[in-house]
């Protein structure tokens, strides 16, 4: 009867001290993972640097206003375009870009609440990481393999449409990067009509960006096009509801 209080009481111990190590084990996975969030953007900040001087063509810099009176006329007719609708522009193409990799990701990503440390770049590690469990690193093959048949078939798509996987995940970034995103929503919601007609932003992206980006940014503005149709939403979505999940 002793040694079997004895045991009991050995048992109650083992037990309460694997709930503590449990715990704390989950404890210091949490951890390790913000570490390693934190690592992840501290690198892709340390990348940004080398990705742009292979993205920005030779010579191009940081514009300054001078920089962007001449970025400001038109190709053809050498008329000078107002320098304030090419800075509008700039916040378009940065809106775009962002928009697009939100939507690519939102359509590989369905199960996530919100987005942030996702990036279009590193999909694939990203597939990896959600599909692997922190704890007992089991991996969800059901899971990974439906990531990657989205990821696959939306590549596919954007494909035809001239997008480059190897080279406009980076390009986007880029631009974003350089000229930020719409954050008015007044400017926004006034210039509704015109902001969510493809035929429009064409147009205006041609007359006021550099010639040596257009074919590129047209591109994306196609690929944004193609997901507007396909999820039924607008062209460039409201403030409260693209940004959120950020």
């Amino acid at each position: 009867m002793e040694n079997s209080k004895i045991y009991s009481c050995d048992e109650e111990a083992f037990n309460m001290e694997s709930s503590r190590l449990l715990a704390e084990n989950a404890q210091l996975r949490k951890m390790m993972g913000l570490m390693q969030e934190n690592v992840e953007l501290r690198c892709v900040l340390k990348d940004h640097e080398r990705k742009a001087q292979i993205i920005t063509p030779p010579g191009q810099h940081k514009k300054d206003h001078n920089d962007l009176k001449e970025e400001a006329k038109m190709v053809n007719s050498g008329t000078q375009i107002d320098p304030e609708k090419v800075k509008k522009c700039q916040r378009i193409v940065g809106e775009i870009a962002f928009q697009l990799d939100r939507r690519i990701l939102c359509a590989i990503f369905l199960e996530q609440q919100r987005l942030y440390g996702y990036q279009v770049p590193y999909i694939k590690e990203k597939i990896i990481e959600v599909t692997t469990s922190p704890t007992t690193g089991k991996v969800d093959e059901k899971l990974r393999s439906e990531l990657y048949q989205r990821y696959n078939h939306i590549m596919d798509e954007l494909r035809k449409l001239g997008y480059n996987p190897a080279v406009h995940p980076h390009f986007t970034e880029y631009m974003v990067n350089t000229y930020g995103i719409t954050k008015d929503r007044n400017a926004r919601t006034k210039d509704l009509s015109s902001n969510n007609d493809p035929q429009y932003l064409n147009k205006m992206i041609t007359e006021c960006m550099s010639s040596d980006i257009v074919k590129d940014i047209i591109i994306i503005l196609n690929c944004l096009v193609y997901f507007a149709r396909e999820d039924g939403k607008s062209l460039l979505i409201s403030p409260s509801s693209s940004h959120s999940s950020v």
